[in-house]
This record gives structure tokens, sequence and C-alpha cells, in this order.
């Protein structure tokens, strides 16, 4: 394998502290949800975890597309993460993406990308076995970022 990129990221407080790049250019306050005990006032770890698996997973859908010279014309994902715990009080994380696609593509296409997508996202081989992921493809028109 040839090494393409390295992320360096730098925390401290755990859920209510701080995160930031090693670069300093990226620098965010985090808080414990309100259904964790936590005022709530800020964006949380599994907030961050479900949007960057989302743009990762759009961002290997895309380049799918590109390569078969697919009919997607546009895309966005909605990521719904959620957290249970066992009866040995561990936690564990289902994530849904549901991925809107618009364009010419039947629901078959679409559902081929996402399979296609799922075998080259690396979040999706780094979570693989230990979150439980779910993917739905929606044929429609995406809305503007």
């Amino acid at each position: 394998m040839d090494l393409v990129y390295k992320a360096h990221m730098l925390t401290q407080g755990g859920r209510s502290g701080s995160i930031q790049s090693e670069d300093g250019r990226f620098k965010l306050k985090l808080a414990v949800p309100t259904e964790l005990g936590g005022k709530g006032d800020g964006p949380n770890p599994e907030q961050l975890l479900a949007g960057a698996f989302a743009a990762c997973f759009e961002q290997s859908i895309r380049h799918i597309a590109r390569k078969q010279h697919s009919g997607l014309k546009g895309c966005y994902v909605e990521a719904e993460l959620s957290m249970f715990t066992t009866l040995d009080d561990a936690y564990r994380m289902a994530l849904t993406l549901t991925v809107h696609m618009a364009g010419a593509l039947s629901q078959f296409d679409a559902d081929d990308l996402l399979q296609r997508a799922k075998g080259i996202c690396p979040f999706v081989d780094a979570t693989k076995n230990n979150v439980q992921l779910n993917l739905k493809a929606v044929l429609d028109t995406p809305v503007a970022a």
C-alpha cells in the first residue's frame, strides 16, 4: 500500500473538551449531549463521526459514478448515528446513511452505486464489524450545499 494522506488531530478534555488539527486550522469545542447528561451546548464526537463518515461515503459514490460514467448528476447524504448500551454497559453504534441522488438513474443503479461505494469507502472498512451500517438510496433532486 502507498501512503496518500495522514491526518493528525489533538484532543483535550474528553467529550466536553476540544479538538483541533495539528496545524491549528480546525478548532472545535465539544459538548456532551443532553441525552448523556451534558448541557448539549455544542457539537459532540458522534455528530463529527456521522458527518465525516457521510462525507467520505458521498465521495466514494461520486468517485464510482464518475468511473462508470453513470447518470448521477448530484447527491447528498443524510447521516443518523444511534448509540446503544449493552447489558455489559458497553456502547455500540448504528449508522443509517440515506443517500439522495439526482440524475438519469434507476433504483437498481442507485442501489448498485451504494454497494460499490461500500466496497471502497475507508470509513466502512474501518468500522466493519463494530458499527451497524444501514444504507438507503433515494432518487430525487439534491439540495444545494
